[in-house]
């Protein structure tokens, strides 16, 4: 209980009792009133009787609290699906954020993040995602500045062909626009700050789930949960799927045999393009 409510309840039950001893004692001066004594009696029973169960019930409750951390201690953390609503705050859903705010010092945080062939082009998909991650870049990056995360790496994921047929990104160039093999504005200025800081590492690789997947130092895994509308063939973010170790150990695993499978194949990124930058050395190279 919030100990200021504690305190007012101590204070309310003093104040009880002691009207209830003022008015005995005034009335002991005065005259006795057997029926009058009898009944202040009876409401200081009631309130000294009040009270113990109150704090019965209290110890009861923390000692089921005090279980069910140590419950979770042995057994682990259930995995669970966060939904996240149409059309709501989806800010307000960004466990991965939370998670990130929770991670153990000196551990890492690797995402691999996969673009479709629609890359950075702007939809609702792309801004329910946007809403969602933001909040996680500043978690992870005041992290870093803090020195309680060691390593934040990111893998930007492409289909096998587009990489195949992309020279470029196969170099470890990386373009903002609309797409294949393309990212968008908001993730290519993340990385553009990755590239700036210290214990950040950007690459391209091939996609081995069509997924976002960000595995949170050694015991927790999140992944993100599509949805596709036949109607109109779009795409919306459903929720987000998180995994803990205990008790999804062998879970936790195979997502990171993904993870060293999609490092056999990746490149590191060396630029980041944005169209603005492309125009102006169009420019130059036209005078």
């Amino acid at each position: 209980m919030n100990p200021v409510r504690r305190e007012l309840l101590n204070g309310l039950f003093v104040l009880v009792v002691s009207c209830l001893l003022s008015v005995a004692f005034a009335e002991f001066q005065l005259t006795f009133n057997a029926q009058l004594w009898v009944l202040i009696l009876i409401g200081i029973a009631i309130a000294v009787s009040g009270y113990v169960m109150f704090e019965i019930a209290l110890g009861y409750m923390a000692s089921t609290e005090e279980r069910e951390k140590e419950w979770l201690k042995r057994v682990g953390n259930p995995a669970r699906l966060e939904l996240i609503e149409p059309g709501g705050d989806e800010r307000g859903h960004s466990s991965d954020a939370e998670a990130v705010k929770t991670i153990s010092p000196d551990s890492d945080y690797t995402v691999m993040y996969y673009f479709t062939s629609e890359g950075g082009k702007e939809s609702p998909l792309l801004k329910e995602v946007n809403a969602i991650r933001e909040e996680t870049f500043s978690s992870i990056l005041e992290r870093l500045q803090h020195g309680t995360l060691r390593e934040y790496k990111r893998i930007i994921c492409f289909d096998n062909d587009v990489l195949a047929n992309d020279h470029e990104l196969k170099s470890g160039v990386l373009r903002v626009g609309e797409g294949p093999g393309t990212i968008d504005r908001r993730m290519g200025e993340h990385c553009r700050v990755m590239m700036e800081t210290k214990g950040c590492s950007l690459y391209v690789a091939p996609a081995v789930l069509r997924l976002i997947v960000s595995l949170i130092g050694v015991e927790k895994v999140s992944i993100t949960i599509e949805t596709f509308d036949q109607g109109t063939g779009g795409r919306r973010i459903a929720g987000i799927m998180f995994f803990s170790d205990p008790p999804n150990g062998e879970i936790i695993e195979q997502f990171r045999q993904m993870e060293r499978e999609t490092e056999r194949r990746m490149v590191a990124v060396h630029k980041i393009v944005f169209p603005e930058d492309a125009t102006a050395t169009a420019q130059i190279a036209s005078r």
